[in-house]
């Protein structure tokens, strides 16, 4: 097969700037992808059209994208358009090779514990609402456009050509699967609406690993043509955890990923998936905000902790906080833990850090925010303490003292069960 592009090509870019074709990385419907290098020495990535997408229509689409910059860094964005023997194509970031596509973590070719998971979850919520807020939508979320870091929890985002503005005219429904009933039914064009159901049906993947709607009614059908698509995902969508409608649960021995991983996450985020595919179905007005996802997977992540018999992370449950690890199946004990007024629970691990949504009002998480506090271990003994990160005093009550000592920027309060703590905003308690 004849490559579009040829290695040495040189493309010029609407900027100005000459960029040297190096080589292929891969292909697909539209076009194909290109390694390349800036005259300024600079690696990036090409995306060169096939024939029938070089039109004057997608060519201003991405230029307005160019125009608009990039919503967050991890979007692979439109940098420029490059154009060679009157055809066209864009330069975006190169994608560095350790980032993983969703469908090798969801084939299990990739291994990564349920803390990057989650991380990996806010900050795809992180990066959408970041789209969303400069009047963009998505059009084609799919588990073909996540990349993530296995390490760290960081993604990426490709294939940002398919997004959408109010200035132009939106080239794709999405990919089936992931597209809102109403666009299935053929009764809306993508939107911000539409891009939260199928942002909620990639977090639905990434988390369980089995998708939302595929349950005993997909099971049944033998051939999973157009007709029988619109009735799943358009017609009749049912989830499979529906608390009303049991019409669609999961078969035993066909869905075994959600049965086992729904039960072991937090009530918080079983909550928030419930209410996207149960109300959200019907009414595009009731799916959660971006606000409520950053909470839900924010609470997940402050519940998380080590079994200290093999190591796997389990969720803390304030209902069986003396439980057993889903990995080993021995008894385990939960570390500390610090409840915040009352609404939120963070566990105490020797990595932990307090952010501004822990100690302020806020209940979304903004993770760029430096920490504000975290577990310390002392010097020469084996215990362990809460440092002040901050610049605000705070006091601390020990169980027996007669009054509140404070905690000056850069001191310590060791994590005895019943300490109280005014961090001034909020007030907490370190239980065990």
């Amino acid at each position: 097969m004849t490559s579009l592009l040829e290695p040495g090509m040189q493309l010029c870019g609407e900027s100005g700037a000459l960029v040297t074709v190096r080589r292929l990385l891969g292909a697909g419907g539209q076009g194909e992808v290109y390694e390349g290098r800036t005259n300024d020495g600079r690696d990036v990535a090409i995306k060169w059209y096939h024939e029938p997408f070089q039109t004057a229509e997608l060519r201003e689409s991405i230029a307005v994208l160019v125009q608009e910059r990039a919503p967050s860094e991890r979007f692979l964005w439109p940098g420029d358009i490059v154009s060679a023997n009157r055809r066209f194509g864009y330069v975006m970031p190169l994608r560095p090779p350790h980032y993983a596509s969703l469908t090798k973590v969801l084939g299990r070719q990739v291994s990564i514990k349920f803390k990057e998971l989650v991380r990996g979850a806010n900050h795809t919520v992180a990066a959408f609402k970041a789209l969303q807020a400069k009047g963009l939508f998505y059009c084609d979320i799919s588990d073909g456009n996540l990349f993530i870091d296995s390490a760290t929890g960081d993604v990426l985002i490709c294939d940002n050509d398919n997004v959408g503005t109010t200035r132009t005219t939106s080239r794709v429904l999405g990919t089936p699967r992931f597209m809102a009933p109403e666009i299935v039914r053929g009764e809306k064009k993508p939107s911000a609406l539409t891009d939260s159901f199928s942002m909620a049906v990639l977090l639905f993947l990434l988390l369980m690993n089995d998708h939302p709607l595929h349950g005993e009614a997909e099971s049944r059908i033998h051939v999973l043509d157009a007709a029988a698509m619109r009735q799943i995902y358009g017609i009749n969508p049912v989830f499979i955890f529906d608390p009303v409608n049991g019409s669609n649960r999961p078969v035993p021995g066909v869905h075994v990923n959600a049965p086992i991983f729904w039960k072991l996450y937090p009530k918080v985020v079983r909550d928030i998936f419930t209410r996207v595919f149960t109300e959200g179905l019907a009414d595009p007005g009731r799916r959660p905000a971006f606000g409520q996802w950053e909470s839900a997977l924010s609470a997940a992540v402050d519940a998380i902790f080590e079994c200290s018999q093999c190591g796997r992370q389990n969720f803390y449950c304030p209902t069986n906080a003396a439980g057993t690890c889903w990995g080993c199946a021995k008894p385990f004990r939960t570390p500390p833990r610090l409840a915040i007024d009352g609404r939120r629970v963070v566990i105490l691990n020797p990595d932990t850090k307090l952010y501004a949504h822990h100690l302020s009002k806020r209940g979304e998480a903004l993770l760029p925010d430096p920490p504000l506090a975290e577990v310390v271990k002392h010097a020469t003994l084996d215990v362990y303490g809460l440092k002040n990160l901050g610049a605000r005093q705070w006091f601390a009550s020990i169980p027996g003292a007669a009054s509140a000592h404070p905690v000056a920027p850069g001191r310590s309060v060791t994590l005895t069960p019943g300490t109280q703590i005014d961090f001034g905003a909020v007030h907490a308690v370190i239980e065990q």
